[in-house]
Order: structure tokens, then C-alpha cells, then sequence
């Protein structure tokens, strides 16, 4: 690995497609290539079944862009119960970037994609003019591991993981405190397990937005309704201070796990160290409905409104 001297880490990014020496230097060396890059795209081998997600990971701080641009697609893929196995990556930046910054992107999205066997198979790096803020673009490909049952009335609905540790942080993060919590920020170690588990018939995670939002994606997807009955949820430290409805903070990490056998689910995310909530069930009709009301339109909330506003912290 060649190692960066201090002029080549202020060395401005010009305008358009990094050169392949930027790449070889910055960019290569930090990621899990299936092949050495060759030109305009990437070949593999696709069996029957291959789950695909896309991604952008934008707004955030610059050390964890990487970080959240692999889990957001790989979680994507594992939710609907394949394994994550290749990448496609769009690296962009605006131009007069340092290469340092490069670096740490790549960096960061490398390192959690080696620690699940995760290839990098093509992508794109460049700078453009109109780009304001880094961001990355990830597509995950997986194949099919586990064909479930079709979510039907008397599941029961599970909350997995704890609810507003994301909005602790943003919080934080936009007083200028700094901090690695968004690194315990990934829901995928659980999925992988929760794919074998039997009667799980559906995990959705918990992202753009808060667990409210989450159930009633649910809900309209599925054509079902979710009646719930409690908001005993595991809570992250500091949350009841935010003042807010806990179901409507930004809660990345966490799941929506519909199931027709609740103990198994339990079971297995006790053995994994997990938070497990049954909040509700699956009924006939439609709608979300909480404690007897039905839940409509939900807007952003303010703390998920900060994304976006964070440079280089």
C-alpha cells in the first residue's frame, strides 16, 4: 500500500473522474475488490435469487459516510432474507476536495465490507461541479438464502433493537459533540440471524425516519393492519429528554420483525444480546392503528432534518 504524503493528502481533487493514480492510492488499497478494476464495469457470476438494494449515504458527518453507505444497502439485501455478497460504489465529492477526505471514505465503507465477505465488484469516483457535500452511492447484491412465509393476521409484531440511539447522536453531533455511537448504528449482525429463525415472515429496518414511519411502510406495503397495543420499547440512554414520542425519533439500527412464532424470535435475540419488544399484531383490514387510532400522513421530524447539515465533523 502506498502511503500518502502530506502534499498528496491536501492535494486538491480536480474536476470529473479521479485518475487511476488517485484511485491505485486512495481508493483501491481500502476496498475488498473482487478483481482489479478494469474499464466500465465489473463482471460476477449470478445465481437464481438475487436480491438487489440501492443506497445513498449523504448528510453525515465524513468518518462515518463510508460506514453508513455499506450498511444501508447490505441491511437492505439481508431484510429480504439473502446474504450480501458484491457492491457496486459511486464515490463523489466536490471538487477541491482533499484526497485525504477520498481516503476516509473508501476506508471506512472497506472496512465493514471485509468484515462480512463483501466484495466491491465496480463503481464510479469523481468530483463534479453542483455537488456540495461528499456522498455515496451503494448498490448490494445477494443471493436468496431463505424463502419465507407471506405475513398473515395473528403475527405477532416485534420491535428488535433500541429505539432513538440515532437521534441521541444527531443530536450531539449538531451541538458539536463528538462521539462514535453511530458505529453500534447497523442492524445487519441481527438480520443475518434473524433470516433462519423460523416463522419470521418479515424485517424491515428502521431508516429515513423513525419507527412510526417504519410500521406504517409496513402496513401499506403488506395491505395489513398493525394494531398496537404498547409502546414498551427498550429505550437508548437520554432518549425522554428529547421530549419527543419515542416511535417518531430517528432510530436507525433497529427493526420492524413480523412473526408467526414470538418465542423463537425472542429466543434467538436473547441469545444474541438483542432488545426485543412485541408491540402489536397483524390483523385483517389496513391501516396502523395505535391504542385504537389510526395513524395517518407522517411528516419528518426536526432532529431528522439535521442530515444534511453536518460537513467534517
Amino acid at each position: 500500500m502506498t502511503l500518502l504524503n502530506d502534499a498528496e493528502e491536501n492535494q486538491p481533487l480536480r474536476l470529473g473522474k479521479v485518475s487511476r493514480e488517485v484511485l491505485e492510492r486512495s481508493v483501491f488499497p481500502y476496498l475488498p475488490l473482487t478483481n482489479t478494476p478494469r474499464l466500465d464495469g465489473g463482471v460476477i457470476r449470478c445465481k437464481d435469487g438475487v436480491v438487489i438494494a440501492h443506497n445513498p449515504s449523504i448528510g453525515v458527518p465524513l468518518g462515518s459516510l463510508g460506514f453508513f453507505a455499506f450498511y444501508y444497502a447490505a441491511s437492505n439485501v439481508a431484510a429480504r432474507f439473502a446474504r450480501p455478497q458484491h457492491l457496486v460504489t459511486g464515490l463523489y465529492l466536490p471538487v477541491g476536495s482533499d484526497e485525504k477526505d477520498l481516503k476516509t471514505i473508501a476506508r471506512g465503507l472497506g472496512d465493514e465490507a471485509r468484515r462480512y465477505g463483501v466484495t466491491v465488484v465496480a463503481g464510479h469516483t469523481a468530483t463534479y461541479s453542483g455537488i456540495t457535500a461528499p456522498f455515496v452511492m451503494a448498490t448490494c447484491l445477494g443471493e436468496s438464502v431463505v424463502t419465507p412465509a407471506d405475513p398473515a393476521p395473528g403475527d405477532a409484531v416485534y420491535i428488535v433493537g433500541e429505539i432513538g440511539g440515532e437521534a441521541i447522536w444527531l443530536k450531539g453531533v449538531s451541538l458539536c459533540a463528538s462521539g462514535d455511537e453511530w458505529k453500534s448504528f447497523t442492524p445487519l449482525p441481527i438480520i443475518l440471524r434473524l433470516q433462519g429463525v423460523d416463522g419470521v415472515t418479515l424485517i424491515h429496518d428502521i431508516s429515513e425516519g423513525e419507527g412510526k414511519r417504519a410500521l406504517l411502510e409496513v402496513s401499506e406495503v403488506l395491505g395489513v393492519r398493525l394494531d398496537l397495543t404498547t409502546y414498551d420499547v427498550r429505550l437508548a440512554e437520554g432518549v425522554l429528554s428529547l421530549g419527543e414520542d419515542p416511535l417518531r425519533l430517528p432510530t436507525y439500527g433497529a427493526l420492524v420483525v413480523l412473526s408467526s412464532s414470538g418465542e423463537a424470535v425472542e429466543a434467538s435475540c436473547e441469545a444474541f444480546d438483542v432488545p426485543c419488544s412485541k408491540i402489536g399484531v397483524v390483523e385483517e383490514g389496513e391501516g396502523l392503528v395505535v391504542n385504537g387510532e389510526t395513524v395517518g400522513h407522517l411528516d419528518r421530524v426536526g432532529l431528522d432534518r439535521l442530515y444534511g447539515t453536518f460537513r467534517d465533523q
